[in-house]
């Protein structure tokens, strides 16, 4: 398959305000009428200059050992909990988003001014922007599976579940250069910053495959969504 890019706005996406306050530290809880205010304002603002990005390719792989995918002859080494959740893989579906470069400029804005406030919010609202955009390009890679006949996993990405941030460079071994404008830094880190890469599986059986909290042994994560409330 060849690669497939596209370019949205932020009306193309489900944000999810809940995430947003839990971004900013709020748990469950909302936050009061005037911070809510402010968010709803931002995002706004947000709405007219930003125009997050995804790119996504598909190709058969397969499973060497517990700690590898092999994918287009490139060995990426996630880790033995990622490859026990991955097993049932015939193909791989490697992507990247991004809120894109126009949203660290409106970033840049506030820290240039020493606005520690607006910054904080930004910065909270740009991460779910990146994860609404994987939650987009996750159905978009299902309707892919679905012609295959296949399911699809979970998405699992550098920096979780023991999967090394440095893998990020075999990863994108996968992709075009610079795809959606995303570099990678001498650290693998990514610019933009509210940037996600990514790998999803197709296959059979991934129904009920786990997620997230649910195989990350990091029990300090302020994200973590076991046991903890959402705002309906």
């Amino acid at each position: 398959m060849n690669w497939i890019q596209n370019r949205l706005s932020i009306s193309d996406l489900d944000i999810n305000l809940n995430e947003i306050y839990l971004n900013l530290g709020y748990g469950g809880n909302t936050p009061d009428d005037q911070f809510v205010e402010m968010i709803n304002l931002m995002l706004s603002e947000i709405g007219n200059i930003c125009f997050p990005q995804f790119g996504f390719i598909i190709s058969s792989g397969k499973i060497p050992d517990k700690n590898h995918l092999e994918i287009n002859n490139v060995h990426i080494k996630v880790g033995a909990v990622i490859t026990k959740y991955l097993s049932d893989a015939s193909h791989f579906a490697a992507f990247v988003v991004t809120a894109g470069e126009e949203f660290d400029l409106y970033l840049d804005q506030f820290r240039a001014e020493g606005d520690i406030v607006s910054e904080y919010l930004a910065y909270s609202i740009g991460t779910e922007i990146a994860e609404a955009t994987v939650r987009f390009v996750t159905a978009k890679i299902d309707i892919e599976a679905d012609l295959l006949g296949l399911q699809i996993s979970h998405s699992y990405s550098p920096g979780h579940c023991s999967w090394h941030v440095r893998e990020q460079q075999q990863l994108f071994a996968l992709m075009p250069d610079k795809p959606c404008g995303v570099e990678l830094n001498d650290s693998s880190l990514m610019h933009p910053v509210k940037s996600i890469s990514g790998i999803i599986g197709l296959g059979k059986g991934f129904e009920s495959t786990p997620y997230g909290c649910d195989i990350c042994g990091l029990k300090t994560c302020f994200k973590r969504k076991t046991d903890r409330n959402i705002v309906d």
